[in-house]
Formats: structure tokens, sequence, C-alpha cells
């Protein structure tokens, strides 16, 4: 076959491929759904999530009163909750909203590219952000993240729509998203930061007075429709109750996000080729930009601006929020993480249309053999707390509980009770706590509880399953009317069963 007959067929492949550009979204949405819905099998509800369904579960005004108190906003819990009352309470059920959520930020992001660029380019994007680990990894977890990611990159697209129309109704959607994601999880401010810098930046460029912008009056608007909740917010940056698990943003941190929106695996875990492939990566993609920079004409040099601005932006913000108090977790990345496999997929499609066709197929298929490393290690690692160093097993702990009116079983501590919530609730669940629990912060809804038991003299079954964790000295001590059974250990998690002595 020659190559003007190679050519001819190439040529007429990628014109039918891009004239049916309409279909291969709506192909990576199921593919994304059905690939997160695969990921989530097997995979434990642990703390996060037993409190988010724990709220979800509770009457709308104590849902409300109870957000009030603890770190996040209430959008994503009142959807649970709706979801729920529709689809049931099953474990498969609740990681479903987030797996839908996940999935259709997809198909936005899809818009958002050809928005910025052309279909060809938001054709070559989809396979990154179909593939994205870290942006699997929080599509089936039952928290906010993926709707959080949604509404950024509805958001973003209302932007553009915005920015390149002269109507006003693209901006009054802006306006409501830029909220909606503010009463979903705070850190979206990352994104409406980036956003905010980047339309001050090309407003500049375009001479127009400051205060006549309609995306200054649109961030306005959406500081108004949140006002009513900046109190609630301002007592939950002064009392949070949150444990002190965050990091400072260094660079060692900075190679570990790079390592986990890759590979999912954090930086530690590295070896010296696995670190050259990523470092690889981060060249090319710089590289690659200088060129295109240069090579775009000055009207779309600012859309790529954007692109750029949602990733770097959004780093920047939380390490200067760090600064000065190390708050950073990786999962506040996960509503990002998108955007930066968007990054990758422009950088690659841009390169190769401005010749250098060497380098970004050097770059796609580094990126794109990473990021399937990256899925096989999800697929193992699954939904491990990097923070705790823990695989949750609370599921499989359950298979070997024998529960009835016979047994009670007692949670360690009010972490340990809520951890185990979700598949206990059909057991004579306590948790040991010598204080009553404040109002306020991660165990509020623990507030003035009948499950609190103040000692073992508290528990008056013949069978008592103490559940507490490995490595820790255990809070909660039997008293001698009973005899441990048996102990075993599954992880970091530790089930001991006791009887009443003879």
């Amino acid at each position: 076959m020659s190559r003007d007959t190679i050519r001819h067929w190439r040529h007429a492949f990628v014109v039918t491929v891009v004239r049916s550009w309409w279909l291969w979204p709506i192909v990576a949405i199921f593919l994304t759904y059905f690939l997160i819905m695969m990921l989530a099998v097997g995979q434990s509800v642990w703390f996060d999530e037993a409190y988010s369904i724990a709220l979800a579960k509770r009457p709308i005004g104590e849902l409300l009163a109870l957000t009030g108190v603890d770190a996040h906003p209430p959008l994503y819990y009142l959807l649970l909750k709706g979801w729920a009352g529709l689809f049931g309470w099953g474990e498969y059920a609740l990681r479903s909203l987030s797996a839908v959520l996940a999935s259709l930020t997809v198909g936005i992001v899809f818009l958002v590219v050809r928005k910025l660029f052309t279909t060809r380019t938001a054709l070559v994007v989809l396979p990154f952000v179909v593939l994205g680990p870290f942006a699997l990894r929080y599509g089936y977890e039952i928290r906010m993240y993926a709707l959080a990611a949604l509404i950024g990159a509805l958001a973003s697209l209302a932007l553009l729509y915005a920015y390149t129309s002269k109507k006003k109704l693209p901006w009054i959607l802006y306006a409501v998203l830029v909220a909606l994601g503010m009463y979903t999880l705070y850190m979206t401010a990352a994104l409406w930061l980036a956003h905010a810098i980047w339309l001050l930046v090309v407003s500049k460029r375009k001479g127009q007075p400051f205060f006549k912008q309609r995306w200054v009056l649109a961030l306005v608007g959406a500081v108004v429709l949140f006002a009513a909740y900046l109190p609630t917010l301002v007592h939950q940056l002064t009392h949070s109750a949150l444990p002190g698990i965050g990091a400072p943003v260094t660079l060692t941190k900075l190679a570990d996000i790079s390592s986990m929106l890759l590979i999912f695996t954090p930086e530690w875990k590295l070896n010296t080729f696995i670190s050259l492939a990523i470092l690889a990566v981060i060249v090319l993609v710089s590289y690659l930009l200088s060129v295109i920079h240069k090579r775009l004409p000055k009207s779309q040099r600012a859309f790529l601006w954007f692109a750029i601005a949602l990733v770097l932006v959004p780093i920047a913000f939380f390490a200067l929020s760090s600064l000065p108090k190390p708050i950073f977790i990786n999962r506040y990345m996960a509503h990002i993480a998108i955007f930066a496999y968007m990054l990758i997929g422009i950088t690659v499609a841009i390169g190769w249309r401005y010749g250098r066709r060497a380098t970004s197929g050097a770059l796609a298929g580094i990126s794109l053999v990473l990021m399937a490393f990256g899925v096989m290690q999800l697929s193992q690692t699954g939904n491990f707390v990097f923070e705790r160093m823990q695989s949750p097993r609370t599921a499989e702990i359950r298979e070997t509980v024998a529960c009835g009116d016979q047994t009670t079983v007692v949670a360690d501590d009010p972490y340990t009770y809520i951890d185990s919530s979700y598949y206990f609730s059909d057991c004579s669940l306590k948790f040991l706590s010598a204080d009553p629990i404040a109002k306020q912060g991660g165990y509020a809804p623990l507030f003035d509880s009948t499950a609190r038991i103040a000692s073992s003299a508290d528990v008056k079954t013949p069978t008592l399953v103490h559940l507490h964790w490995d490595g820790a000295t255990a809070l909660f001590v039997p008293d001698i009317r009973y005899v441990l059974l048996s102990s075993d250990t599954y992880d970091k998690q530790v089930v001991d069963t006791y009887t009443l002595a003879k």
C-alpha cells in the first residue's frame, strides 16, 4: 500500500471521527462510569464516607445544623440524601452518585477544550481525562469531590461562553455555579481564584475598566448568593475540630502530587525508572507549552493560559494557604486533577499540530502508559487511607461478627464508631467515651448519643466484640466478667471477641 493511500485513509478516518464528534464524549462518559464502578468493587466504606452517610440519613434540619459545626458545607450531603431516597442506601448505589458526577465531568471537560481550541484537540484530550487514576479514585468516594469537580468544569465552561459572548445569562449561570461550588467544597475557591486571575489579566489586555467588567459583577453576585453561609464558614474556620493531618506544600509534596496524579503512587514508593518517566512528562509538557505559546495566534494564547491557570493557580493557592498552618491533603486535588489531565492532552494535541510530532508522541505515549499503570495500581490499592496508612476492611470484618440480642459491639472511640457505623448499623454498636461528645467537629453527630458508654460496666450481654486499632493502646478494657475468646487483625483493624466468664 502506497504512502498516498495510507495518507488518504488516515485523512478519511480523522474526518469521520471529527464529523461524529458528539458520539465520542458520550462513549467516554459511559466508559468512565463503568471503569469507576469496576474499581469500586470490594472497597470498604471508611470513616469519611460513613460520616457522609450518617449525615445524609438525618432529617434536613439536623443535617444542616451538623454541617454547620463541622468543616464542609451541606450541598453534597443534601444531594446524597435525595439520591439514596431514589436508589437506596446500598454502598454501590451511594458510590454510583459520585461515579455519575465524575463521568459527566469528563463530558463537560471535552466541551471546555472544544470551546478553548478545536474539536480535534478535544477528541485527543478524551483518553487522558478518562484514564486519570486520581480522578477515578475519587469518582467512587462517597464524598463531595466528584460534585466539586463537575461544578468546577461547568463553571469553567460557563465562563468561557460568557467571555466570548455579550450575553448576560452565561455570567448569571457562572455566578450561580461559583456559589454552588462554595456550598459543596470550600476548596473550590482555588478554581475561582484561577478564573479571577485569568479574567483580570485578559481584561487588562482589553483595556476595559475593572469595575465595569461583567466578571467582577458575576463574582460579586456569587458572594451575595453565598453570603447567608459566610457566618457559618467563619465559625468553621475558627472552631474546626479536624485532626492535624495536613502537610505543607514542599518540593517533596509537589513530587508526591505528580506521582499520585499520574500513577496513584506516593513519591516514597517510586523507583528510579518511574521517577524518570514522571520527570520526562513534566519536562515534555513544559517544553511543548513554551513552543505552543510562541506558535499560537495571540487570540488563542489567552485560552492556553486559561488551561494552565486551572492547574498551577490551585497548587499555588494550596502552598500559600499552608504557610500559616500545614493544611494540605492530597485529596484536596481531587476536583483539580481532571484539569491536569486535560492540560497534558491539550499539550499533546497542539504540539502535534505544530509539527512537534516526535515530542508530542513521546509525551502521549509516556503519559498514557503511566496513567494506565496508575489505574492498575488503583485497582490494587483501592481506597487506602494514606494519612493513616490503612486499608479499610470493615466490610470484611462485619462478615465475621454475628450480631444479635446477645452481642454488644464496642468501638474503641468515636472515630472507630463512625468508621464502623455503616456496616454495623444492624448491631448493638456502642463507643467508649468517658466524657460526653461536644456538638462540634467531626464527632458532632454523636452529641448526646445513646450509643456512648463510659466503661465496660455498661455492657450487659453475654458476648462482647471490641473494635480497635493495631499499634495503638486500646482505650476500652473489658472488666473481669469477660474472657477473651479470639483476636483477629485485618490490616490495622483488630477484632477481639469476649464472652462472660462462667
